[in-house]
């Protein structure tokens, strides 16, 4: 039954009967939509050596506790010695770990996501 009118067809029979259709979008205009804009759906930030990126935003919104996406992902390796450090190994340790590569360490060569 949907198939027989186009997306615009049934956004004009809805407002003609004031009925509860609400078309399914694709990615592209589900984040482009007003709705997603207007509850911060899709945020900007700088990313440290990539600039500018685009990030979902916080999906639920609470007025007490509100969540916060604007702070840039970490860089590889970035937290490696603080959680290590954390979870009980010495720096002797970490540094062992590191140098073998069973645990990425903050590298200024490393670029993107992953090292290989």
């Amino acid at each position: 039954m949907f198939k027989s009118k186009t997306k615009n067809e049934w956004a004009a029979f809805n407002d003609e009967h004031d009925c509860c259709i609400e078309p399914v979008l694709d990615l592209d205009e589900a984040l482009s939509s007003d709705l997603t804009r207007e509850r911060e759906m899709v945020v900007e930030l700088d990313q440290p050596e990539l600039g500018t990126v685009r990030l979902l935003g916080m999906p639920v919104k609470f007025s007490r506790t509100p969540g916060d996406a604007t702070r840039p992902a970490p860089a590889l390796g970035e937290h490696t010695r603080e959680v290590l450090e954390t979870a009980g190994f010495d720096v002797g340790e970490l540094d062992e770990l590191i140098e073998s590569g069973a645990a990425a360490g903050l590298s200024a060569e490393a670029t993107g996501s992953f090292m290989s």
